[in-house]
Parts: C-alpha cells; sequence; structure tokens
C-alpha cells in the first residue's frame, strides 16, 4: 500500500524543501492546517502524513531529520543576529558620527556624549567722516580701518548627557572667552562655573554673531559681560527663566587679587514671554529685570585704574566717557564703595517686525578722600525698530535668555533663486553721566574737561542673512556730544568736536 503510495506520487523528490512545501499544502488541504515555516510545527505535519500514508517510513525519517537541521540552522542564524545587535548597542557609546548642522560635530550612537568644533570670524571696515574729527591720538580709535573685531575658535562638548563645557579663545583679542562646565540636574535647575556671561541684559546675553545691529548700544557698556563666577539657573516653564550668579566682578579673565576686600558681584536675573503664556501665535512679549549688587576696592591714587565704565561710540570711534575711578588717598578705614546695577528689557514683536528696549542704570556710592560722601549714577537706554523685509517672523527665532540663530525661508545660493532674509532696522541710544562732573570733590567722580558726560547716537542698519552661518551689516551712526570732547584731531592738536558720524561694515562667518 505505501509502495503504491510512493509510485503515485512521483512528484516527492529527494530535495528537503520541495518535499516539505509539498507535505504542508497536502497536510493543510486534508487536515485544515496552515503550511507553516520550517519549526517545530512542521515535525507534526510531518507525523500526520505518515499516519495518512502520504509518506513512507523512509521519507518521514529523512523529511524529520532535514526539518529539525533547518529548525536548528534557523536558530543559529537568530542567534547571531540577536548577537550582533548586542554587540552594536554595547559598541554605540563609543563610536562617533560626525555631521554637519551649522556647525561640525561628533556624537556617540547613544546620544550622550558629542563633541563640537565653534568658531567665529568677523571682518570689519570702519570709516570717519571728517566733520566727526577723526581722533588719531590719544584714542587712535576714529581713524578710518580696517579691523579683524573678532576670530573665536573653540569647542564645546557633552558628556553622559548632562555635563556639558565649553573653551573658546579669541585670536583677535588674544584673551579666553568662555570656559566653563555645566551640570544639567533637570530643566528646572543647572549649575554653571568657570568664565562666561552673566545673567544680565537680553542684549548682552544675545551672542554677537546674532545682535541686530554690527554692535551693541551705548547702554552695553554698563553690563557685566563675561566674568569668572558660579550660576544656578532654570526654566521653569518654556516661557521663562531665572538665573543667579556669584562672581569677581571682574571680568573673563579678572581672578580675584584683594585679600582684605570680598567685592563679589551678587548677579540676578528673571525673563519671561508673555506671548507664549497665553498662546498668542507669531508674536513675543518679552519682560526681563536685572540687578547686580557688589563691592569694589577703593582706589589709593587718581592715577589708579578706575573701576567707573567708559563711554565709547557705537562705531567703535571716539571714547567720549572716561570714567573716573573713586580715591581714598591715605584715609584710614576707606578700602571700598558699593556697585549696583539694574536693568529692564523688553520686546514687543509680531510677525516680521520688533521693537525692543532697555533702560540699565549703575550706581556707586560711598565715601572718598576727606569722608567725604558720593552718590553717582550713569544711565543709559536705547530703543530699536527692526523689520524683516524677507518675511521671517521673531517668534521663531526668540528666547527668554537671548535671541537665537535665524534661518532664511530662501537661503542664498548661486544658481538658486533664493536670497537670503534682510533685515532693516534703527536704533536710538542715550548716555547720562551727568552726576560724575569738573567740579566734583575730588576723589568722588571728577571727569576731564575733555570729555563728556552725554551723548546721544542714532544708528540705521542693512543686514543680509545669505544663509544660517553669514552675517553681513552695513550701517550708519551718528552721535552727537552734550559737550564738545578734545582730542589731537585732522585739523591739528586740542581740535574740538560735537560729533562722530561713521560708516561700518561687517562680514560675519560662523560655525
Amino acid at each position: 500500500m505505501r509502495s503504491n503510495t510512493k509510485a503515485n506520487n512521483p512528484g516527492l523528490p529527494n530535495l528537503a524543501p520541495k518535499r516539505l512545501i509539498l507535505a504542508a499544502s497536502m497536510a493543510a488541504l486534508f487536515c485544515g492546517f496552515n503550511a507553516p515555516a520550517f519549526s517545530a510545527d512542521t515535525e507534526a505535519l510531518i507525523e500526520k502524513l505518515r499516519e495518512k500514508g502520504v509518506l513512507s517510513e523512509e521519507e518521514y525519517q529523512e523529511m524529520r531529520t532535514e526539518a529539525r537541521a533547518e529548525r536548528r540552522a534557523q536558530a543559529l542564524k537568530e542567534a547571531n543576529e540577536e548577537e550582533k545587535k548586542a554587540k552594536k548597542a554595547e559598541s554605540a557609546a563609543s563610536e562617533l558620527t560626525g555631521r554637519f548642522k551649522d556647525g561640525f560635530s561628533w556624537e556617540s550612537g547613544d546620544k550622550e556624549n558629542s563633541i563640537s568644533l565653534s568658531g567665529r570670524i568677523q571682518a570689519d571696515y570702519r570709516s570717519f567722516s571728517n566733520d566727526s574729527g577723526s581722533v588719531t591720538s590719544p584714542s587712535g580709535a576714529s581713524a578710518d580701518t580696517f579691523d579683524i573685531r573678532r576670530a573665536y575658535l573653540g569647542v564645546t562638548g557633552k558628556l553622559y548627557n548632562d555635563w556639558t563645557f565649553e573653551l573658546t579663545t579669541d585670536l583677535a583679542a588674544d584673551t579666553i572667552e568662555y570656559a566653563w562646565i555645566n551640570y544639567k540636574f533637570s530643566d528646572l535647575v543647572q549649575t554653571r562655573i568657570g568664565a562666561f556671561k552673566m545673567p544680565f541684559s537680553y542684549e548682552e546675553l544675545t551672542s554677537s554673531r546674532l545682535i541686530d545691529f554690527q554692535e551693541r548700544s551705548l547702554a552695553n557698556a554698563l553690563v557685566p559681560g563675561k566674568e569668572q563666577a558660579l550660576s544656578i539657573y532654570g526654566s521653569p516653564t518654556k516661557w521663562s527663566s531665572y538665573a543667579v550668579a556669584y562672581s569677581n566682578g571682574k571680568g573673563k579673565e579678572g581672578d580675584e587679587v584683594n585679600a582684605t576686600v570680598d567685592d563679589k558681584d551678587l548677579i540676578a536675573r528673571v525673563a519671561a514671554n508673555f506671548a507664549e503664556a497665553f498662546s498668542i501665535p507669531n508674536t513675543v512679549i518679552h519682560l526681563g529685570l536685572g540687578y547686580t549688587t557688589g563691592t569694589v576696592p577703593m582706589n589709593t591714587a587718581a592715577a589708579t585704574t578706575n573701576n567707573v565704565p567708559s563711554g565709547r561710540t557705537e562705531g567703535r570711534g571716539l571714547t567720549f566717557f572716561t570714567g573716573p575711578g573713586f580715591v581714598n588717598g591715605t584715609d584710614v578705614g576707606l578700602t571700598e564703595y558699593d556697585r549696583k546695577r539694574t536693568g529692564i528689557e523688553g520686546i514687543l514683536a509680531w510677525g516680521p517686525v520688533k521693537l525692543q528696549s532697555e533702560l540699565i542704570r549703575a550706581n556707586f556710592s560711598g565715601t572718598a578722600t576727606g569722608n567725604v560722601e558720593f552718590d553717582r549714577d550713569i544711565d543709559a537706554s536705547y530703543a530699536a525698530l527692526s523689520w524683516l523685509i524677507t518675511g521671517e517672523k521673531y517668534s521663531d527665532f526668540y528666547s527668554p535668555n537671548g535671541s537665537r540663530n535665524l534661518k532664511p525661508n530662501r537661503p542664498f545660493k548661486k544658481g538658486a533663486d533664493g536670497w537670503g532674509a534682510w533685515e532693516l532696522g534703527v536704533r536710538f541710544s542715550k548716555w547720562d553721566a551727568s552726576d560724575f562732573t569738573t567740579t566734583n570733590p575730588a576723589g568722588t567722580g571728577v571727569i576731564t574737561a575733555a570729555s563728556t558726560n552725554k551723548a546721544d547716537s542714532v544708528a540705521v542698519g542693512l543686514k543680509w542673512i545669505p544663509n544660517t552661518n553669514t552675517r553681513i551689516y552695513l550701517n550708519y551712526i551718528e552721535t552727537k556730544f552734550d559737550t564738545p570732547i578734545t582730542g589731537v584731531v585732522d585739523g591739528g592738536a586740542n581740535a574740538t568736536t560735537e560729533d562722530e558720524k561713521a560708516i561700518t561694515l561687517r562680514m560675519g562667518v560662523f560655525f
């Protein structure tokens, strides 16, 4: 009977795969089974086929052996694939993948470690009108000149997801610009130590790569800027931020050298975008408040380095106000004075139009030579109106802690039809240090007769943003002084000027 069955099934070849397919098909027809892959179920099907007389004993034994071999091969293949996956996952943390996205960076497979190369080159040209009386000495700053304004090179990185760091130098000025280590507990709490920007002033917190005009306003001279400090900061919500810093108060490379005066600065800032809080689209309603307080060592002679900021034009020309020091002479016990700074910042933006303004006051108080008390203020402010002619929206690159990078809607590229982003702006700035005069008591903030204590500036700017990593500025700046300032000018020694007019150009590239 079985021999007949075998004879009646000439289509059963000696090749196991074909035989198994035939067997599975017949099982599906006669037994109601679905045709399976090679597995343990295959052996059960072969057993059924033998019982029904479809397979001879010889065929049954051969097919069962081959099915088991196939099952072992499949299991070995699956084991090898799982081993490869495990090895790949294990080595992911040590494998770096490079990419370019607005800069050059390398990231580990598990995304917990990364390192980026950063750089910035800003090549400027400044030209001053003859009417302004271009000063060549003593400041030497208002001569027509080409200038490498900044040449940064640095590295930033992330370690084990929560540790970040940066080390950046300015090759043009031969200084360290940033050197800090940061630990992120959460979005709510982070801590940073090293040299970095203090939490004060939206204009200052916006990188020089991304500011609206070629130079920051007159008010920027009053802000802390980069200093060596410890900071705690965070974002309670997506639309708000806070920061507190404890600083040497002596600039980015200023170590503490005074063992008798605890002249640290406490700096704090809060900021919020109420448009995002209330879900108002394409809009920015920003309010920020900043405050600093600390003490400064008193000078022992008028000629020693002062700690009162100087005022220089936005065209980086004349220094119209040289900050005088406060002097204690030889009076015993007069070792320090108080320095406080307050700032308020506001931004209103809707679509491609933005109004931005800041008011900053720096207060200096204490007792100088002869036990004469002083209380001096410098007030500075600006208001700027900007328009993105090409239609980009300011809300797309806003953050509470300084503007982010703008990506043009249609980047410029040779042979393409995009022309990048274009921005037109006008800014008005004021400087008022009228508390500092030539007639103040000695050591309490006396300016020289060659200086002025008030200035007003207007800047008109056109900015082209061809792509995410390039900026080209063309600015016209006119600064008027409350009283004429004196210097060595083109017209001769000790000539005076009542204003300064400048045209400035910058091409900047960064990554």
